[in-house]
């Protein structure tokens, strides 16, 4: 038996009553659990096993999956649950970290990075928010983009500033030798640096115009999906979202 903190990042029935949690908590990384009845109306589970919910869980080690036995809701996150958008943006965060971390590997930076992420999403912040996670989390996985040197050829980058989806800028010379490459502005290349380098709480002192966004963006999109088996789930859905015009997403 153990009690941990953690955030649902997802779940998916068991029989008629059942659920399986994904939850990822701050002591032991990714955990699968069943928790019993928590499909049903006046179960006590039924509130605390919500994607998204952060909770004090107390669990029960079981040979392939463990077992939720009680949950106390510390920060419920409904107003993402209530938001296409923000919800949209919450799936995608937790789906990167669903599939990129194994189980049970704990690491309290990771789990104190999608909290915070969460709550800037919560407080609408989430063009950004999800720009600084994909950097963040790159980096305590040992991903971190190459941004001092071409990730090539190893030379100088100058002139035009060049991102390529293998993580890392490119010089002139090799940006035909390297595909996909996003042409990045200053601005952006100077955001990716102080993402990468300044703690989060600092971070949110800084307003990125939409252009460095939309650049940081696809570069992002093209560096994850390099590291990838296989397309997100999450993204098919924003990419509907971004399809509807916003009055028809927020009504």
């Amino acid at each position: 038996m153990y009690t941990t903190e953690g955030v649902i990042l997802r779940t998916r029935n068991l029989g008629e009553a059942d659920k399986i949690v994904t939850v990822y908590t701050n002591t032991r990384g990714k955990v699968a659990a069943v928790a019993r009845g928590a499909r049903r109306t006046r179960n006590r589970l039924l509130s605390v096993t919500q994607v998204f919910t952060c909770g004090r869980y107390l669990m029960f080690e079981g040979k392939s999956l463990d077992t939720l036995s009680q949950g106390e809701i510390i920060h419920s996150f409904q107003a993402i649950r209530d938001d296409l958008e923000k919800m949209a943006s919450a799936m995608y965060v937790c789906e990167l970290v669903d599939v990129f971390v194994e189980e049970e590997e704990a690491n309290k930076e990771t789990f104190d990075l999608l909290l915070n992420t969460l709550r800037l999403i919560e407080a609408g912040e989430g063009k950004f928010a999800l720009r600084v996670f994909e950097l963040k989390f790159m980096q305590q996985l040992g991903y971190q983009p190459q941004l001092d040197q071409c990730v090539n050829c190893g030379g100088p980058v100058e002139e035009q500033i060049l991102f390529s989806r293998e993580g890392g800028m490119v010089c002139g010379a090799c940006r035909h030798k390297v595909n996909p490459i996003h042409v990045i502005s200053k601005g952006t290349s100077a955001l990716i640096n102080r993402i990468l380098e300044w703690d989060l709480s600092r971070l949110t002192i800084l307003h990125p115009s939409n252009q460095s966004l939309e650049e940081l963006e696809a570069c992002m999109r093209s560096y994850i999906d390099y590291r990838l088996d296989k397309p997100m789930r999450s993204l098919e859905f924003i990419n509907t979202l971004n399809d509807f015009p916003d009055s028809e997403v927020t009504s």
